[in-house]
């Protein structure tokens, strides 16, 4: 029996194995997906004396996909007025983009389809009924490259509220929050976020000592959800009794580890805040912030071997080596 001869075939056969294994990683599949939703319903503002009103309000909205190697895309939608709907059209960039519809706030993680969408609107009168206002960024990537999709909607300008006569201001509403990260293989990346902000604040012809109980950005009573209604989202640091405040609509989350994707779904519920303090009869600001984003990373699978891989690859160099060393 040739041993020499044995030996080689033996070695021949783990060098083999060792290149197919390194075939078959580049093959692997990859992929990340995301998702950021956040809709409010029935938004108010309301006093507990007097009367409120709105004038000269902007509502913006605005959103924006891009998909590395398709077209990026950012409308925006601008509508004056405390009751102005402002409903920009979804936008969409990269293959998967059709059969996706206008205003649909569900995910749609699909094995084949690859994109990134945004899509945001705001309808309703806030002191008058209440309003809506609802963003979703979501994208999906199966093959090498980047996807960022962020859709939000803002209330901004010269918005003036004006109180009567001297009362107590609450922000209420029905939110809800549905966040998802996962990828397929080691490296790639997901991340994803959504942000909720009300304040009010003071301006030019607010009254007289206003600033005494504002920041240093002039903002007297702001809400910034975070899910602890413990932990104060005024500028005095607390809540008032009775105050609402369920889970975090301010907050991030992602994976680059296919162990460990990431949900924070929650269906509606009600959240709630009263200021601390009468704020007297005048003329402030009221500002309204809400965005979602979603980036999303897919990676070479070549360029992350996995374990397996990686002892089979050495197991084929030290076979390689060792038949090198044998006499001839």
């Amino acid at each position: 029996m040739n041993v020499n001869h044995t030996r080689s075939k033996t070695l021949g056969w783990l060098g083999a194995l060792a290149a197919a294994s390194l075939l078959a990683s580049g093959q692997a599949q990859a992929g990340a997906y995301g998702l950021a939703v956040n809709e409010l319903n029935n938004f108010r503002i309301t006093t507990s004396a007097g009367t409120l009103s709105l004038a000269g309000a902007n509502r913006n909205a605005s959103d924006s996909a891009f998909f590395e190697g398709g077209v990026a895309v950012n409308p925006r939608a601008v509508n004056t007025g405390p009751a102005a709907n402002a409903d920009v059209l979804q936008v969409c960039s990269g293959g998967g983009c059709g059969g996706l519809p206008q205003n649909h706030y569900a995910p749609s993680p699909s094995s084949t389809l690859e994109f990134a969408r945004g899509d945001a609107h705001a309808f309703g009168n806030m002191l008058n009924g209440g309003s809506t206002v609802r963003a979703v960024a979501e994208a999906q990537r199966n093959t090498v490259g980047a996807a960022t999709s962020t859709a939000g909607d803002t209330l901004t300008g010269s918005v003036n509220l004006t109180l009567s006569s001297a009362g107590f201001i609450t922000f209420s509403f029905m939110g809800r929050r549905d966040l998802r990260t996962s990828v397929t293989t080691m490296g790639d990346k997901s991340s994803v976020s959504i942000m909720d902000i009300f304040n009010i604040s003071c301006n030019n012809s607010s009254p007289v000592g206003c600033l005494s109980n504002a920041n240093a950005d002039g903002v007297i009573f702001q809400f910034a959800p975070d899910g602890d209604a413990n932990n104060g989202s005024d500028v005095n640091g607390n809540h008032t009794v009775g105050s609402l405040d369920p889970f975090s609509l301010n907050m991030t989350a992602g994976t680059n580890d296919p162990a460990t994707g990431r949900a924070f779904t929650n269906g509606f519920a009600m959240f709630s805040l009263t200021s601390n303090f009468a704020l007297p009869a005048g003329s402030y600001t009221l500002n309204f912030s809400k965005s979602t984003r979603t980036d999303i990373v897919v990676i070479d699978p070549l360029q992350v071997p996995e374990p397996g891989t990686l002892f089979l690859l050495g197991a084929g160099l030290a076979a390689l080596a060792f038949t090198r060393r044998q006499p001839k």
